[in-house]
């Protein structure tokens, strides 16, 4: 299908970029992007509520990198960039977030999105109290968590969460998720 370079524009200018940040995420950073954020989100004219959500999937979504970051074992700088994007429509806020993962974990991870995006509010809200309960002192993640974290963010935005994986090669992929906030 052809893209209407109109509609495409016009789209761009409903959209506000709150924020852009494309390089690798150390703990100061992240201590610095929740502040900024918190801060804009503050002089926003949006319902507290709203601010809330798109704040605290920030946080997981940013929590998520850095875990993986933790735990991967390649000293390539190149592998260890991300992409943070924050932006705004007149209908809803997008937290979109994007890093390098193993390829092998692919298989994994889309299993377990696609299986939190088929649940409904009542059967997310069940399935985080049920990891909550079943948390012992082993990891349920590939990065050594409960596995909370896409729970979470689906539960909080009320939305599927999108997502796409870009195979780089034979040992990595490039993961990136989109998170909706409607107003």
């Amino acid at each position: 299908m052809m893209l209407d370079v109109y509609d495409y524009f016009k789209k761009m200018q409903d959209e506000q970029i709150i924020l852009y940040f494309k390089g690798e995420i150390t703990d100061s950073l992240l201590t610095s992007i929740l502040q900024l954020i918190d801060d804009k989100l503050d002089k926003g004219a949006e319902d507290t509520k709203v601010k809330k959500k798109v704040f605290n999937i920030l946080l997981e979504c940013l929590q998520n990198i850095y875990n993986y970051y933790q735990h991967q074992d390649n000293d390539n700088p190149k592998y260890l960039s991300a992409v943070l994007m924050i932006k705004k429509s007149p209908e809803a806020y997008y937290v979109l977030t994007g890093n390098y993962m193993k390829a092998n974990r692919i298989e994994k991870l889309q299993t377990r999105l696609d299986h939190v995006n088929s649940l409904d509010s009542q059967a997310l809200k069940a399935l985080y109290k049920e990891v909550l309960e079943n948390t012992t002192e082993e990891p349920t993640s590939d990065t050594g968590g409960a596995g909370l974290g896409l729970i979470d963010i689906a539960r909080k935005s009320g939305e599927k969460i999108d997502y796409h994986f870009d195979v780089i090669d034979d040992a990595y992929a490039f993961y990136s998720i989109q998170v909706k906030v409607v107003i």
